[in-house]
Formats: structure tokens, sequence, C-alpha cells
């Protein structure tokens, strides 16, 4: 079972539980404990017939790799799409439907920190991303950590590794999806675009930002203007800002 599968932490299993939709395969819990929040979960999980099986602190350790789990894990059964196959199937359906709304995609290219992953996941959830592409090499990847800061978003959006984030744009740009991408650089403003049909947003790593590599397979490059002695955001903070933006515009 991959790591990716495990969530950790008391405000992320709270989450899961409420949603009784939620894949839970089976929690692990720290017997004997005092804490007030996690009996209230085990006690719901215990309503809703979830197998529980009781563990010291070390041993949950073992089970997800981290020691900050709280005295909870959960372990899930992840029935998004997997791959990049199934991505493209999912964007020829929703294409193929005249009645279905455009979609918002999101592409993360190199982010390192499994705190700003998890982040911009929960963000992209609240804004009703479709789907997350992030690579597989060089970048953080989903795990107990990045589980815990989406608080059960990453376990409702798709989030998609992929080999190769250029050839994946390649094919979008194919299929008419605009490819919007984040640069400081950029001389068009993220609040004058005028964008509503079927796109991706591309934000890129923690201080360098995106690519020239992907810069060069994007449509159009926004900037986010900065109006303060900061020259730049944290880039979780930059997908919410970039991704409601859009939002808005889709609801004028």
């Amino acid at each position: 079972m991959s790591k990716g599968n495990y969530v950790i932490g008391l405000r992320a299993a709270e989450q899961l539980i409420i949603n009784k939709n939620s894949q839970i395969k089976r929690i692990f819990a720290e017997y004997h404990s005092e804490n007030k929040r996690l009996q209230a979960i085990i006690k719901s999980a215990n309503e809703q017939n979830i197998t529980i099986k009781p563990a010291n602190r070390n041993r949950l350790s073992q089970i997800c790799g981290e020691s900050v789990h709280q005295g909870i894990v959960i372990e899930v059964r992840r029935h998004l799409i997997s791959d990049e196959a199934g991505l493209r199937s999912m964007i020829e359906l929703r294409l193929a439907d005249p009645s279905a709304k455009p979609l918002l995609l999101l592409m993360l290219e190199r982010i390192q920190d499994p705190h700003n992953l998890g982040a911009c996941i929960r963000t992209a959830d609240a804004a009703g991303v479709d789907a997350i592409v992030i690579g597989r090499d060089n970048a953080a990847s989903v795990s107990p950590i990045t589980n815990k800061v989406a608080a059960g978003a990453a376990e409702k959006i798709p989030v998609v590794m992929v080999k190769n984030l250029g050839k994946v744009l390649a094919w979008m740009g194919d299929y008419g999806i605009s490819r919007i991408g984040t640069s400081d650089n950029a001389q068009e403003s993220l609040f004058s675009i005028d964008q509503t049909d079927s796109l991706i947003l591309i934000m890129g790593q923690e201080h360098s930002g995106i690519s020239k590599m992907i810069m060069n397979r994007c449509d159009e490059l926004i900037n986010i203007p900065m109006h303060g002695s900061v020259s730049s955001l944290n880039v979780s903070v930059a997908t919410g800002v970039c991704l409601f933006e859009l939002v808005r515009k889709r609801m004028i």
C-alpha cells in the first residue's frame, strides 16, 4: 500500500468521517487515548461500521512513515483517476458533452514542499477544480503529510502523477484547452484576462516558478499584481488567488 493512501491527523480524520461517502478502508488509532477529539472520531467510525485497529504511537509511525499523526492513521481506497490515460479519458468525455461545464484543471510543476502541495490540493477542491496534474520527478508526491494539510480534499479530487508535463500540455492544447501559465515577469494581469472556456492553470516551483520548457507550452502568461513591499506570494496562496479569480470570471 502506497504511503499516499494514508491520511493522518485529527482534522483530516474528522473531515473523512463527516463525509460518509469517503472511501475509508480502516482506521489505526492509538488505544486508551484520553483525547476527546480522537474518542469522538472512534465513536463515529464505530457507528459507521468502519474497521478500527488499535496501535501504539510507534506502530502508527511505522504504518504511515510520519511521527505527526496525532494518534490516528486512516487507510483509504483511492478510486480516482490514477494515470495519464485516465485523465485523458475524463477530459474527452467532458469535452464531448455539450451540457457539461468548462473544465478547470490545475498543473503543479516541481512543487517541493508537501505542505504546499497539500494546501494547493485543498484550495483546488474548494474552487471546484476537476483534476490536478503533477510530475513524478523532482517534486513532492501525495503523502500522509500532504493528506493531512489537504484536510480530506486529496480523497475527493483527482491528483494525477505523470511522467512528462510538457507532453500533457501538448495534447491538452490539441483538445482546445487553454493553457494559462503564471510568471512574475508576465505582461498580462490575472485580473485583465477574459477566460471562461476550459483551461488548465499552471503554477511553478517555489521561488523559481514554472520552467522555460513549460512556459513555452503556454497559450498565455499572467501575473498577480503586487502592491506591497513583497515581490511574490507563497505558491499555495498564489494558487488560491488565481483559481478563485478564474472561478469569479465564470460567474459573471
